[in-house]
């Protein structure tokens, strides 16, 4: 099973030829899945939303998708009195969603909310409630691989700390480790990595890709994720976008 991770698409602020490059090697390549790991917009207003979903209804696969901190409306009524009217229209109802296969099942958290206890509100934060699901989720789960996705990145990269916090991070992480989470994808950094964490003989990948098309990149320019997936293991491919296209530039296996 292969799985294409992209992230932080910031529909209203992105570069158009880095979209029709990004569709094209999608349509291209067919993975299985399409996952999209928040910030689909940069404003979350109507029109972001509508190209949006045009975007994802050309792609031939299915779709996967959580939000992330701006598709919250920003500081007017609508943050306040329907924070996501929007998102549901437009993208998914669901905020939270499950997918199973045979091989791989995958949770998705949003872990974006309307306020938050700091003056920063592109922190992210994660309930009890949402804690407590994602247990019930994998409590069933027959697939040799399973896969959370959030938008807020649980661990920061060795090459690149971000100051992003997280609220009950601590928490999220001791409920992967109880439920044995092979592979958690997050965005919002802007930035690719891999890092792993061996908790009680158990491994768990934290997979971060770069944002797939917006116009604001860091250290790397706009990228994706492809995971291949077998039974016993995942090769973890991270492509970049060079000057007429996306390149592979970094390749990470790991066997269960």
């Amino acid at each position: 099973m292969k799985i294409a991770h992209i992230s932080d698409l910031h529909f209203g602020a992105h570069d158009r030829r880095v979209t029709e490059t990004l569709l094209s090697h999608l349509i291209e390549t067919k993975p299985d899945l399409v996952l999209a790991s928040g910030d689909i917009t940069q404003h979350a207003l109507t029109a972001e939303f509508v190209e949006a979903r045009d975007f994802f209804n050309l792609l031939p696969v299915p779709v996967f998708i959580i939000p992330g901190n701006h598709d919250l409306p920003g500081m007017d009524v609508m943050r306040f009195i329907a924070p996501w009217r929007r998102y549901k229209k437009y993208l998914r109802e669901d905020m939270n969603p499950v997918l199973r296969s045979d091989l791989v099942d995958i949770k998705g958290i949003n872990s974006a909310r309307m306020i938050l206890p700091a003056t920063n509100w592109a922190y992210g934060s994660i309930s009890a409630a949402q804690r407590h699901d994602i247990a019930e989720t994998f409590a069933t789960s027959t697939a040799p691989w399973r896969l959370l996705t959030v938008h807020h990145p649980l661990l920061n990269p060795k090459d690149f700390p971000l100051d992003i916090t997280v609220f009950n991070a601590d928490k999220l992480l001791k409920t992967i480790d109880e439920t044995k989470i092979d592979i958690v994808l997050a965005g919002h950094q802007h930035h690719a990595y891999v890092e792993t964490r061996l908790t009680g003989g158990h491994t768990t990948l934290f997979v971060c890709a770069s944002t797939a098309m917006s116009t604001r990149i860091r250290k790397q320019p706009q990228g994706f994720n492809m995971l291949d997936f077998t039974e016993t293991s995942v090769r973890i491919e991270m492509w970049q976008l060079g000057k007429e296209r996306f390149e592979l530039f970094s390749v990470v296996s790991h066997t269960k």
